[in-house]
């Protein structure tokens, strides 16, 4: 049985997380189809108990200190996730670079386990971040058997550039998205960092995409030989988390 109450919850949740920090109270209420004066005092209520932060200025919700805590010990303590993030430590550990394991949030990547490079010129990225996934590798890799309508459906507003590389146009967008489809690896040549090239593979659950690992390289230790032993490397990874991640509940 369904309780309706904590249904909406669960709504402006996911409503949030997936336009984080871009979302009045209105535009929650049009995405939830949850009336102004049910939504108010479940979102006064998550803001206090600081689940969901207020922008005061733009009137603007986000996903809140606490909330990010729970979903960071899940992480820690969950056996699939430490699991994966052995992989994840091997494959960063052989190929000296940034490694990373993201799942898609609405159309944001979510990067979920980061091992560092120990190289003193290394990309950034951090635990709970969030990117649009046109704009990066392993984002790419997560839409990548989406449909156009499906992709336009995740970005109303259009693309928005995240540096002056970012792919400009959905046209553009969804040619590469076949082309990882075809080739199972997706690219990045400064879209989402300068100066940082990302090569990623989506992880598979009975044929569906649930999530993707990817190798991110400063431009200048780009090789086409490291090109190639980072797809191995990360083939390997894939195929290792797709049979620890095989007993999960596709959802």
């Amino acid at each position: 049985m369904i309780h309706n109450p904590t249904m909406r919850v669960l709504k402006i949740f996911d409503a949030v997380s997936a336009h984080d920090g871009l979302l009045n109270m209105s535009g929650i209420c049009k995405l939830t189809s949850i009336p102004p004066s049910t939504i108010q005092p479940i979102l006064q209520t998550l803001c206090s108990a600081q689940y969901v932060t207020l922008d005061k200025e733009r009137g603007t919700y986000s996903i809140g200190l606490r909330f990010f805590l729970s979903s960071a010990s899940f992480v820690q303590s969950s056996g699939h996730y430490k699991s994966i993030k052995s992989v994840i430590q091997d494959m960063a550990t052989r190929s000296g670079e940034t490694c990373h394991y993201c799942t898609l949030d609405g159309g944001n990547v979510l990067y979920v386990i980061k091992i560092d490079s120990l190289q003193p010129v290394r990309m950034y990225s951090a635990i709970g971040r969030k990117l649009p996934a046109y704009g990066t590798a392993i984002g790419k890799a997560l839409i990548s058997e989406l449909s156009m309508n499906e992709i336009k459906a995740l970005y109303p507003q259009g693309i928005v550039p995240l540096t002056e590389n970012t792919i400009k146009d959905f046209d553009s967008l969804y040619k590469q998205l076949l082309e990882i489809r075809e080739t199972g690896f997706a690219y990045e040549c400064e879209e989402s960092n300068l100066g940082v090239r990302c090569i990623a593979r989506p992880i598979k659950r009975e044929g569906k995409i649930i999530s993707a690992v990817s190798i991110g390289i400063p431009v200048f230790r780009y090789t086409k030989e490291k090109k190639e032993q980072f797809e191995a490397m990360l083939t390997n990874a894939a195929n290792e988390i797709e049979k620890l991640v095989s007993c999960l509940p596709v959802m």
